[in-house]
């Protein structure tokens, strides 16, 4: 069931690499190529040419980092005006879910939904990679993170 459920919530958010990288430069500004293809789980040429095909499109600009030997990566305000769009759309699918169930139920579900993170994260880019779709501003306002916590450093 639960493999089911990851379906119909992945296909209702339908976030690919695109997405998850606008979503990422969000959450995380300045990023570099490197730290990108870690959360997206792709290699660094693969995530050269999103960044690539991202900046074409005004969605991502290349910066000046503090390392000379790296390019820090941003959103432009079109970047930004997208990334909440994806999280917005997941934010609705993710609520109607959750609205179908009582309040007791969600209360039970939540530490269940905790262990189950905890467990996914595997590797020390679990964080980035798990986690790359998050609204981190508000995942992180007080409260831990299994992921975060569980993934090996």
């Amino acid at each position: 069931m639960l493999g089911g459920l990851s379906v119909a919530i992945g296909d209702d958010v339908a976030a690919g690499s695109h997405e998850a990288a606008l979503v990422s430069l969000d959450s995380h500004p300045a990023s570099t190529v490197t730290q990108l293809s870690r959360a997206l789980g792709r290699s660094h040429s693969a995530a050269v040419r999103l960044v690539d095909g991202l900046e074409r499109d005004g969605l991502v600009r290349r910066q000046r980092a503090s390392d000379a030997r790296s390019v820090a990566l941003g959103l432009t305000s079109a970047g930004a005006a997208a990334a909440a769009s994806v999280r917005e759309a997941r934010a609705r699918t993710l609520n109607g879910l959750v609205d179908a169930l009582a309040d007791g139920d969600v209360a039970r579900l939540e530490p269940l939904l905790e262990r189950l993170l905890a467990a996914s994260a595997v590797d020390a880019d679990s964080r980035w990679r798990t986690c790359r779709l998050c609204d981190e501003r508000l995942c992180e306002n007080h409260v831990r993170c299994p992921v975060d916590e569980a993934a090996p450093r």
